[in-house]
């Protein structure tokens, strides 16, 4: 994990998972309405959240194109009283 400020990168599943876990967030993969690939192929859904472009993956499914995509998780370390900025998040191309 690499913390700049209240900026926090990491590649860690262990990481990824606990923040996710604490917002009862589900992994997904996002498609276009055509079905193709989009350049954000993952995201998480939270509580009262749907979309027709998702698809539900289990944990180790979305692990796999995070590790095969080699990407990097980015959040903020907010406090959790600021709850409507406690989801906001990244995937970003790994820098390490």
């Amino acid at each position: 994990m690499k913390r700049d400020g209240s900026r926090i990168s990491t590649h860690e599943h262990e990481d990824i998972l606990s923040w996710a876990e604490a917002r009862e967030a589900r992994p997904v993969e996002v498609r276009n309405f055509d079905g193709e690939k989009i350049n954000d192929r993952v995201r998480f859904r939270f509580p009262g959240e749907e979309y027709p472009d998702e698809s539900d993956l289990e944990w180790d499914q979305f692990f796999d194109i995070f590790d095969r995509e080699q990407l990097e998780f980015h959040f903020e370390d907010i406090a959790d009283e600021a709850l409507e900025n406690r989801n906001v998040y990244q995937f970003r191309p790994r820098s390490y």
